[in-house]
């Protein structure tokens, strides 16, 4: 803790000194590592498969796939329904690095999220946070249970790199402008969830009474967040979830979800993998009428200390700004999930411990009784010092205990289920189970079920070597037919006119016979060029070779 208190050097991170920090990321990546043990081992799950393993434009990362990563209106951004360059390479170099050993990814995610909570702990000093309470701050994040879903997530590089990035530009702003742009370029490249570091940048300088040289920059990446959003809104086509259908069922259950976030951040309370919570119907449902009540309070008190010029504006801002684009303003198909609360959670932790100073602070000044205040005050803090460390010393032990839920896919779907039976998630667990027992019209039913939420959650089924023991009856070739022509509909009228999505179409069409079609798909693809002409070739002549065998059979 002495380490803590030395003064201020001008090579680090404002009152965090660079040695210091150093230090502290040491110690942090051990408590991540600690923390995570029982996930460090575990298996690629889910979208690994897609954005490392089967990436078509990382295996291999030549010249021309590399060209396609970069191309903020080429294939690849439309492929991974995101413009995230960064993220991609950054998956390329693990690649090249750990192979198939999933040790390395997860020793990286740790380490990142140890140098996030360093960034936010030099972020809370600067704020003139005390250094004793933007450690335990840094300490809550780090072994907050909501983070292990995005640390313990090999694929989830992306949401740790991305706030490493968007902390370490707002931090660097002031002194090193130049570089703050580069950084927070370099993060909205890895995920858009970046863009919450400008208005928080923009409250800070407000607060400081920022020189109009750093709001030149600052304008810079007004620019950059700007020409960054054309392309990603451009892959958000491969979206394919409907909107709600009544507008006030929408509004009720973004406060709903903003109240559950709360809960989420202040005890765990609500955290599960694969979240899918239903929509509220009920204008009485007590989440969003919380919801509601919370964000009218933290508005009002946003807005005060903005007027105040104070720096827990920018923090309640950045918990605002992380939560808009995921708050289903524009439905995607999770609705919720712990790594979500990623980036909201530091702005929450701020915006209360300087709530909770600038309050206690009046509390103190006001005459008569000021010094039986003061006293009084000294000791409260204490005992929400020691409740905090207990807290944290909770959160760990939680967080070690989920992680071990992270070492196959299999056992995140049975707490999924639990926590959400009605859920698509739940519906796919347990048709897996009737697949087991070989109840082939059962598993069809909930596949079919989840199927009504989005054609995402049923990309992987067809080829899921669990579902081998109903893979031959009629009842699952039938469900196939359906969800691939569903598929089909979907890529045309989106126009998805991408190699990798017209090989799926491709694919789709072979599945239901439909040669003719699957030749033109296949064909258009290989007109196209990209990273699967070899793949596609093949596909080709196997396609005309089962359509010739398809009119013969017809021959009488």
């Amino acid at each position: 803790m002495d380490a803590l208190q030395n003064s201020r050097d001008p090579a680090g991170l404002d009152g965090l000194s660079l040695a210091h920090a150093l230090l502290l990321w040491a110690a942090f990546a051990a408590i991540s590592l600690a923390i995570l043990q029982p996930a460090l081992r575990g298996a690629f799950i889910n979208d690994d498969f897609s954005l490392i393993l089967k990436h078509p434009y990382l295996n291999p990362l030549n010249r021309e796939n590399l060209i396609a990563i970069l191309d903020p209106f080429g294939d690849a951004a439309i492929h991974g329904v995101n413009y995230a360059p960064v993220m991609l390479l950054l998956h390329a170099l693990e690649k090249a690095l750990f192979g198939g050993d999933t040790l390395g990814y997860h020793v990286v995610n740790a380490v990142i999220h140890a140098l996030n909570c360093v960034l936010l702990i030099a972020l809370l000093i600067a704020s003139r946070v005390p250094r004793l309470a933007a450690l335990l701050a840094g300490l809550f994040f780090a072994a907050h249970p909501a983070n292990v879903e995005a640390v313990a997530w090999i694929s989830q590089l992306k949401t740790d790199a991305a706030l490493a990035f968007a902390l370490g530009a707002v931090l660097s702003h002031r002194r090193f402008p130049a570089l703050a742009l580069t950084l927070f370029a370099l993060g909205l490249l890895t995920k858009a969830s970046a863009m919450a570091a400008l208005p928080m940048a923009a409250a800070l300088g407000w607060s400081r009474r920022d020189p109009r040289r750093l709001w030149v920059w600052l304008a810079g990446w007004a620019i950059a967040a700007g020409l960054y959003a054309v392309p990603e809104l451009r892959a958000q086509v491969a979206t394919d979830i409907s909107p709600y259908s009544d507008v006030w069922v929408q509004i009720r259950s973004i406060f709903s979800f903003w109240a559950r976030y709360l809960a989420m951040a202040a005890t765990s309370y609500g955290i599960s993998p694969f979240q899918e919570p239903e929509p509220v119907r009920s204008i009485l449902d007590p989440w969003w009428i919380g919801g509601f009540l919370t964000a009218a309070l933290l508005g009002w008190r946003t807005i005060a200390t903005l007027r105040a010029r104070s720096a827990e504006a920018a923090y309640w801002i950045l918990a605002a700004a992380s939560f808009g684009p995921v708050s289903q303003i524009w439905p995607f198909m999770h609705a919720m999930a712990d790594r979500y609360l990623y980036f909201i959670l530091p702005g929450l932790i701020g915006g209360s411990l300087l709530a909770a100073m600038d309050l206690g602070a009046r509390w103190t000044a006001a005459e008569p009784g000021r010094e039986a205040r003061i006293r009084w005050a000294s000791s409260a803090t204490r005992c929400v010092a020691f409740g905090t460390v207990l807290v944290i010393l909770a959160f760990g032990s939680r967080s070690h205990a989920r992680a071990a839920l992270w070492q196959e896919e299999f056992l995140l779907l049975e707490v999924g289920a639990q926590q959400f039976p009605n859920g698509a998630n739940a519906a796919y667990y347990r048709a897996l189970l009737a697949a087991e027992r070989r109840d082939a019209e059962t598993a069809v039913r909930e596949l079919r079920a989840a199927s009504q939420v989005s054609l995402g959650h049923m990309a992987r089924f067809s080829a899921d070597p669990r579902f081998e023991p109903i893979a031959r009856e009629p009842v699952f070739h039938e469900l196939i037919d359906e969800i691939t022509g569903r598929w089909i509909e979907f890529a045309r009228s989106r126009g998805l006119e991408t190699q990798t999505w017209l090989r799926s179409t491709g694919q789709a069409h072979r599945v239901r016979g439909e040669y003719r079609e699957a030749i033109d798909c296949f064909e258009r693809a290989l007109r196209l060029g990209g990273p699967l002409q070899s793949a596609l070739a093949i596909e080709v002549e196997s396609t005309r070779t089962l359509w010739r065998e398809a009119r013969k059979a017809e021959k009488p």
